[in-house]
């Protein structure tokens, strides 16, 4: 049983590739695991993504209309959590980050609200001011937790093995597939050797980290 935390701007265009890439693998690989999505927020986390789309040949038109797209994507997300569900968050994330992953530009206000309702969710019952606090608590929540693992980079990936020992697995950046199957191939958390520090070296950064109790 592998336990994956996913550490992802609600609106990343990597984020998005990360995701499929992560359910792919496990898919692959057969293995039985439970999905944390943690969507970070904040000014250096929409610069990244900004200059990652630029270089993927995207041209964000207004800036600030994505700054608040980021902000609102991360309140419903929290607000979706709190009224539905972690797996209906997720659904709402991952549909969300797929509409906009090609081309920030197609984004709409009303496209929150067609992605929610498309899930069967009630859009109101989500921008309920009631829950505010609530939500608040919970991304502070999430804000702890990024703290308490070390998070610098966004998207970044931990696997912990329930059947191992408390290390686990951290992968910073983008994770191409074949590179994640070789990852979760080998022996669990050990040190990177030969082959694992050419991975670290092309941007995969396997390390051991304490697991969060």
């Amino acid at each position: 049983m592998f336990e994956i935390f996913l550490f992802v701007n609600p609106i990343g265009v990597y984020c998005y590739d990360t995701e499929v890439s992560v359910k792919k693998t496990v898919d692959e690989l057969d293995i039985s695991s439970s999905f944390h999505f943690v969507p970070i927020t904040n000014s250096k986390v929409i610069k990244d993504d900004i200059i990652r789309r630029k270089t993927c040949g995207q041209t964000i038109d207004d800036i600030p209309e994505y700054t608040m797209a980021a902000y609102q994507a991360l309140r419903n997300y929290h607000a979706i959590k709190l009224e539905y569900g972690n797996k209906k968050a997720r659904c709402y994330l991952v549909s969300l980050q797929k509409a906009v992953s090609k081309d920030f530009n197609v984004y709409s206000q009303d496209l929150p609200k067609k992605v929610a309702i498309d899930l069967g969710l009630n859009y109101k019952r989500i921008c309920d001011s009631k829950i505010n606090k609530y939500i608040d608590d919970s991304i502070e929540q999430d804000k702890e937790l990024a703290r308490k693992f070390n998070i610098q980079t966004i998207p970044t990936t931990i696997f912990f093995n329930e059947s191992g020992d408390d290390n686990g697995l951290l992968v910073e950046g983008t994770i191409a597939h074949d590179k994640l199957l070789a990852l979760l191939k080998n022996s669990y958390c050990r040190e990177p050797q030969e082959e694992e520090q050419k991975q670290v070296e092309n941007g995969y950064l396997p390390r051991k980290h304490l697991r969060l109790m």
